[in-house]
């Protein structure tokens, strides 16, 4: 189960996240044992404000202690500051609800002003193959789950 934990401090490292999640992923009696697979960590540079969000993406195998990692340390303090973690899922474009309407509903009725999405560079840094990439995608305001043009192209 991948999980992602949102806007954690910039200081976070590799060791932060391992430490963090390490107690819920031991066993017990009745609870099976996890261990992480992957760590990746996102930096998104917002272009209308020129700030920085950063993100972290853990794969944890199996999928029921990811869940418990979930529910235990959602809304709990990494690095001194509270953050949310949740399951992670990919938005892909034909669940989107505007692409399928008319270009007269479009055109008309717009009532949207301007775009709502942020223009922002993605910088990802695998932990475990220490790969970097940068991309230039938009992700919703509104919305918990990212969108990446680039990948649809593709």
């Amino acid at each position: 189960m991948m999980i992602i934990l949102k806007k954690i401090p910039a200081n976070t490292s590799n060791y932060h996240i391992e430490t963090f999640i390490a107690p819920v992923l031991k066993g017990g009696l009745f609870r099976a044992s996890g261990r992480i697979e992957n760590i990746s960590f996102w930096i998104y540079q917002i272009l209308q404000s020129n700030t920085f969000e950063y993100y972290a993406l853990v794969d944890i195998e199996p999928d029921t202690v990811g869940q418990r990692v979930i529910n235990q340390l959602n809304k709990k303090q990494l690095n001194g500051k509270y953050i949310a973690i949740q399951e992670y899922r990919a938005r892909h474009w034909s669940n989107d609800k505007r692409v399928f309407k008319s270009v007269v509903d479009r055109g008309k009725n717009n009532k949207r002003k301007a775009e709502r999405r942020r223009k922002i560079v993605k910088i990802e840094r695998n932990s475990r193959t220490e790969d970097s990439r940068i991309e230039n995608i938009t992700i919703s305001a509104h919305s918990n789950i990212w969108n990446d043009p680039n990948k649809n192209s593709k």
